[in-house]
């Protein structure tokens, strides 16, 4: 039986901090620091992949794996929309830039709602990207 979540107007965020700097950092990766804010998504799963709060492991485990195969996915579909269209051809350019503002805006909507149910010490599952949780 997992704890009742905190009383929101004794606490700023009810969540775990840990689950909020998970869904916190997804963002920053998308949004600010890419690369920089992955790697501190890193080490904070690395650091706290076996916390006893399993709040803490969902939401360190569907933004790991969600900023993996997401970005993978952003990065190499990208990639190949220009390189089977061409870099001269402009609906490369326009399907290329419509994919990848469809997929990025997506994902962060999607850290949106993560980062919301954090903060609400609720678990998440990230649509397609994120790792079905063991019940």
């Amino acid at each position: 039986m997992s704890n009742p979540p905190a009383d929101p107007h004794k606490t700023a965020v009810a969540g775990p901090p840990l689950a909020v700097a998970a869904e916190a950092l997804f963002l920053i990766n998308l949004m600010l620091l890419p690369g920089l804010a992955f790697l501190a998504l890193l080490v904070l799963w690395a650091m706290h992949r076996d916390h006893p709060d399993p709040l803490v492991r969902n939401h360190l485990r569907q933004t790991g794996w969600t900023c993996i195969w997401g970005g993978s996915l952003l990065v190499s579909l990208s990639v190949a929309i220009f390189v089977l269209g061409g870099f001269d051809n402009p609906w490369s350019w326009v399907i290329g830039v419509m994919y990848f503002t469809f997929v990025h805006s997506t994902l962060i909507l999607l850290g949106m709602l993560g980062l919301s149910r954090a903060m609400n010490g609720r678990t998440w599952r990230y649509p397609v990207f994120g790792p079905r949780e063991d019940r």
